[in-house]
Parts: structure tokens; C-alpha cells; sequence
């Protein structure tokens, strides 16, 4: 059976080498680590993997989004696994285009296990489970259930914007902007105590979903 030739594409450098490592030790040719969007175009042209690994999150500019929908139109059949810290695409911002059909989707904590990636790398060129997509976890089906408008406002708070100051960015009555601050709580099935606030709350749970420690993009 032929190797996978893989593409991986991170702009941390500790976690573009490790998953270098880990590729070659799952046996695939690693044809390219680079961390930006030209560089990663440029080698699927002129070597033409047949999986790419990408970082949801490469920074200022593209997203992996746009890089995984950019190389699925020059390679039709090129396997696609994308990587992040965050459990859903559009916690990282507004407005994302849909991921490839066929995108295998890992959040970076699950790559402890290096058989996860391993799976992952042959799932993702496996044509015929393109149009079965997984159902999600227990841990993000409520995620899942959440619009783009809530989701935002979700990072908004997280980022310790006040009702009045959201509303401006997304064009809400201040009074709007608490009604779907209470339905968030409500579908997060968040309850606080006496020592502790909503809106904390939903700060602690954008976090825990991102990966992060503090909001990165507002």
C-alpha cells in the first residue's frame, strides 16, 4: 500500500515539529511543515499530497477553513484533517465558511493519543464516508444546537464586553442582547450560586470549549 504523503500545516513551531514526528512514526511521508497559507499552496501544487494537516487557527488572514476549502478545489480527493484548540469551528469567529464534506475534525487535546491521529490521516482520504458525517459528543451537542449570533455573543462576553457594548457591535438593543444572554445560560444549562456569576459562567465555558486561557480575538 502506498504512503500517505502528508502536509502539515501549524504556525506554533513546538507543534509542527511534534506532529511531524508523529506522522513519519505512523509511517507517512511528510512532504511539507510550513506555517502559512502561500507556503502550504505553493507545495500542494508542486508535490500534491494527499492529506493535508492544518491548524484551524494560523493566525492574522486565512483560516485553516479557507485553506481546507482552497486545496479540496485544486485537489479533489486530497484528504482533509483539521486541527484546533477549540471544539467547533465557529468559536473562533463569525461568519466561517463550512469545512470540506469529508473534513475530519480533532480537537489537539485528543492527539495524546497518537492512534488518534493515525485515524484520522486514513479516514480522511476514505471517500466513502464523505457523506456521513459524525454526530457530535454529548460535550458539544449543546454547542452544536447554538446559532451564529449566540455563539458570538458567547465570545463577547467571554472577551468582558458589558450588554450595551455588544449591542453596538452587533446592531442589538441593549435589552435584546440580555434576552439572549439568558437563553444562552439557559441552553448551556449554566447555574450559578451565590458566589458565582452568569456571566462568569459563560466566560468559563467559552474557554473550556476554546482551549484558552483568554480571549483572542474580539
Amino acid at each position: 500500500m502506498e504512503k500517505q504523503r502528508v502536509l502539515i500545516v501549524e504556525d506554533d513551531s513546538f507543534t509542527r515539529v511534534t506532529l511531524g514526528v508523529t506522522v513519519r512514526a505512523l509511517g507517512c511521508d511528510v512532504i511539507g511543515e510550513v506555517d502559512s497559507v502561500t507556503q502550504a499552496l505553493r507545495i500542494a501544487r508542486d508535490k500534491q499530497p494527499s492529506v493535508a494537516v492544518l491548524d484551524l487557527d494560523l493566525g492574522a488572514g486565512p483560516t485553516g477553513i479557507d485553506l481546507a476549502r482552497a486545496l479540496r478545489r485544486s485537489l479533489p480527493d486530497i484528504g482533509i484533517v483539521m486541527l484546533s484548540t477549540y471544539e467547533e469551528p465557529r468559536l473562533i469567529g463569525p461568519g466561517q465558511p463550512d469545512l470540506p464534506v469529508g473534513t475530519i475534525y480533532l480537537v489537539k487535546r485528543s492527539l495524546a493519543d497518537p492512534h488518534v491521529l493515525g485515524w484520522a490521516l486514513r479516514q480522511s482520504t476514505d471517500r466513502e464516508t464523505w457523506a456521513s458525517p459524525s454526530a457530535p459528543d454529548r460535550r458539544t451537542a449543546a454547542l452544536t444546537a447554538l446559532s451564529d449570533q449566540q455563539i458570538e455573543i458567547m465570545r463577547l462576553v467571554a472577551a468582558g464586553l458589558s450588554n450595551a457594548e455588544i449591542g453596538r457591535r452587533r446592531c442589538m438593543t441593549e435589552a435584546a442582547v440580555g434576552k439572549a444572554v439568558a437563553r444562552l445560560i439557559r441552553q448551556l444549562d449554566l447555574r450559578a450560586s451565590q458566589d458565582q456569576n452568569q456571566r462568569v459562567l459563560i466566560a468559563q465555558r467559552y474557554f473550556e470549549l476554546t482551549g484558552a486561557t483568554s480571549a483572542r480575538r474580539t
